[in-house]
């Protein structure tokens, strides 16, 4: 796809607005993962939930099976909810630059798993007791390779960019909304909760990088600030 030349917004809104179009097959697969998460919530006791959370103990007990299984696992609906509702969201536009099936999907699957792991192993590194769950790292991941397309030409824009800081104030913004309503649970109801960024900074980071791999690239020798180079 050719890239054009068009006027840079600065608005944070813009960071995921795009002019191509997204065909129906790649909604498929972002589908079939939503659905899996939700019915493993669903089937899945939360005691059993629990035991597949990682942590540093676990691991040392011998259940290295947590590095996969616990990005299966969520701890309530309102979790597992939020995590489909954004990996329905963000992926079919990303699969739409990923080439054709069935390798848009295989590349898309490398991207969404690696990006997991990314986060379980940042989690792992920078917490010695705690546990988490969940798909949010995978899907933070699938947010930082979708920040590096372009919205209008579709095609690969540098790490050094606007839309880096673009990427970098929406992480942070969100997170401290997340942090300043866990405060607000806790005076108002009592109940501690906790939000596990370090595996959403680890996923974002992989797919930031990761995505470089499969985006098109604008092939241009020069042209309009961001769509150069990766």
């Amino acid at each position: 796809m050719a890239a054009q030349d068009v006027p840079q917004s600065s608005d944070p809104a813009d960071l995921f607005d795009r002019t191509w179009t997204v065909p129906w097959h790649a909604y498929l697969l972002p589908l079939l993962l939503a659905a899996l998460l939700l019915v493993l919530w669903w089937q899945t006791p939360e005691q059993q939930a629990e035991a597949m959370a990682l942590s540093r103990a676990g691991l040392r007990l011998g259940r290295t099976s947590t590095i996969w299984l616990h990005m299966f696992a969520h701890g309530s609906l309102l979790h597992v909810g939020l995590n489909c509702a954004a990996l329905l969201a963000l992926s079919p536009p990303l699969i739409a630059r990923l080439g054709s099936p069935p390798l848009s999907w295989g590349r898309f699957l490398y991207l969404y798993f690696g990006s997991g792991l990314a986060g379980a192993a940042l989690f792992l590194a920078l917490n010695d007791s705690a546990a988490m769950l969940g798909a949010s790292g995978a899907i933070f991941g699938i947010f930082g390779a979708l920040a590096r397309v372009h919205p209008h030409s579709g095609t690969l824009v540098p790490v050094k960019s606007r839309r880096t800081w673009l990427i970098a104030k929406a992480f942070i913004k969100e997170h401290v909304m997340v942090f300043a309503l866990l405060v607000i649970v806790t005076v108002l109801w009592g109940k501690s909760a906790s939000i596990a960024w370090q595996a959403h900074l680890g996923g974002l980071l992989f797919g930031v990088f990761a995505g470089s791999f499969f985006l098109e690239r604008d092939l241009r020798t020069s042209g309009a600030g961001e769509n150069e180079r990766s």
